[in-house]
């Protein structure tokens, strides 16, 4: 067995949640705590006690998903702060990253365009040549006195000042240990350990003080690696040290970077507790990115602006293209694996509710891998990188609807949202869902609308079939119930017939659309998403009660 504790020194615990810049991450992640041992083993100058920190780590990582020992917290209230921005410039290296930036931006327009990229991509190397001379520049020492319209940037009342949040938690216990119950560490790495362990001073914030040390007899954990977990926590997976090494060597701690993980469900009953929810296979952790400016749509658009986003992150996508984000093998064929759902969120269910689409949602699978998961990051982090602005977090950023216009989209993280914008609102758990989009069946039952009422009742049965083995295929249980309805069921929601056909190439089969009302025998958590559409947000569900 192994066990490191970390104990908080000033009785909090200061770390942004990975995915909402407004929470605190309560427990501390695995992965924060591999990521904080790591930086202190880099920057050790002595060879000898990196080589066999080195060996420990890559030791370490292969462990799997450790139990983890932690109190409940209590999280401390958010308030945004405006600081000054730190990364000025004295040269000209700001001026040829925004022409680099803007050549990459003709570049993608044009490559999305599907004509030829010769003059475009002639530029960005030019813009590459012109900020690595100036890179060059900066960090030489002047021939000549420093342009004053560069200087001036130091000087407070020219510096720029972005928003900024520091969540914090404060725990009943400030200590939080870590068990593998399973590893069997030698004397060597024991005293490796010791050595790296003494050394660390922060896990988190550098605000979040700690001092860890391994100990012989942790209490019993309170929070256990699960298969259907009420949270999902970050882990490390062989190889992490040579990832968090790689990245470095992109970012240099200046560059936006996001961490590899490897996200795994944690639960916290206790053995023989109630199993949590069944969950479908796609992620509750969603991006989301809100409708700031441009055309009002409504939802019955939602699979063409679907369709519109999945090309542009693809025009922002390494080659060869990744199936996560196409939903293709490299020989064109519809890939097996779960990948990137699409879904524009409608505001419905409400009594002022006009269908019309707040934001589009980004949803993984559940279980993804890691180069995928870092495909898509990296897409749109070159997306944002078009249009921010100096230090700006999150910029607004265009997607290009053709005839329809552009919407300006701002990927959400500051402040409250809409209810339909949020995760939750979609996610459960519930027995009872309702279509807030219609689903398109996999397989055509028949006339839904046929005068002869046992063809009628013969169509129904054969869609209600359809749609539970769609359930199926999301790794839900099949519903008890299947009800389909002539009607849209949430106030302000389109009915099926006033959708575009799908899909929209006339060289394909046309799918029926429908309603639906699904009953299971217990509470699931979705998002629950079916039929043929579902990665473009078709068949779209939403618990019933929630308007």
């Amino acid at each position: 067995m192994l066990a490191i504790e970390v104990a908080f020194l000033t009785g909090r615990y200061v770390a942004t949640a990975y995915n909402n810049r407004r929470e605190s991450e309560w427990p501390p992640h695995p992965a924060r705590l591999f990521s904080a041992l790591a930086a202190t083993h880099f920057s050790d100058d002595d060879d000898a006690r990196r080589g066999d920190e080195r060996a420990l780590l890559e030791w370490l990582e292969q462990q799997g998903p450790p139990a983890i020992v932690a109190s409940k917290a209590v999280p401390r209230d958010v308030v945004t702060v405006f600081v000054p921005v730190n990364d000025v410039a004295l040269t000209n290296v700001d001026d040829e990253a925004e022409r680099l930036d803007e050549a990459r931006a003709a570049l993608a327009a044009v490559r999305s365009s599907g004509a030829r990229v010769t003059k475009q991509s002639s530029a960005v190397s030019k813009a590459q040549s012109a900020l690595d001379k100036a890179i060059r520049s900066a960090t030489s020492v002047p021939s000549k006195p420093v342009n004053p319209r560069y200087g001036q940037r130091v000087l407070p009342e020219y510096r720029g000042r972005q928003p900024r949040t520091f969540p914090s938690v404060t725990p009943a216990d400030p200590k939080v240990t870590y068990v593998w119950t399973d590893a069997a560490p030698t004397d060597v790495q024991r005293m490796a350990l010791g050595r790296l362990l003494r050394r660390v001073v922060r896990v988190g914030h550098s605000s979040s003080l700690a001092a860890l040390r391994v100990v012989d007899d942790p209490a019993p954990p309170t929070w256990r690696p699960a298969v259907n977990g009420e949270a999902t926590l970050r882990v490390v997976q062989p190889g992490q040290l040579a990832a968090l090494e790689r990245g470095f060597e992109h970012h240099w701690e200046v560059e936006p970077r996001v961490m590899p993980l490897v996200p795994q469900p944690y639960t916290c009953q206790p053995d023989g507790a109630t199993v949590a929810a069944r969950s479908s296979v796609f992620s509750d952790q969603w991006l989301v990115f809100r409708r700031t400016e441009g055309p009002v749509l409504p939802m019955t658009a939602a699979a063409g602006v679907a369709r519109a986003l999945r090309r542009t992150l693809m025009s922002f996508a390494d080659e060869p293209i990744p199936e996560v984000l196409t939903g293709h093998t490299p020989d064109r064929q519809p890939t097996p694996h779960p990948h990137l759902a699409i879904v524009p969120l409608p505001f419905i269910g409400h009594p002022h509710a006009t269908g019309g689409i707040l934001g589009i949602a980004l949803v993984l699978p559940r279980i993804v891998d890691v180069s995928a998961r870092r495909a898509l990051f990296t897409s749109i982090d070159r997306w944002e990188q078009m249009y921010r602005q100096d230090d700006e977090d999150t910029p607004l950023v265009q997607l290009n609807l053709g005839a329809a216009g552009e919407l300006r989209l701002e990927r959400v993280e500051w402040g409250s949202v809409p209810t339909t914008l949020r995760p939750e609102t979609w996610c459960g758990p519930a027995r009872v869902w309702l279509s807030a989009t219609p689903l398109a069946l996999d397989r055509n039952p028949g006339d839904l609308r046929s005068g002869d009422p046992v063809k009628r009742a013969q169509a129904f049965e054969q869609a209600a079939d359809s749609v539970s083995q769609a359930c199926q295929r999301i790794d839900l249980p099949r519903p008890r119930l299947v009800e389909i309805l002539p009607f849209a069921p949430f106030a302000g929601a389109a009915k099926a017939r006033h959708y575009p056909s799908y899909p929209a190439e006339t060289e394909r089969i046309r799918r029926v659309l429908t309603h639906a009302r699904l009953e299971f025998d217990e509470p699931i958590s979705g998002p629950v998403m079916v039929g043929a559409g579902r990665f473009v947000g078709l068949g779209l569900f939403r618990p019933a009660g929630r308007g």
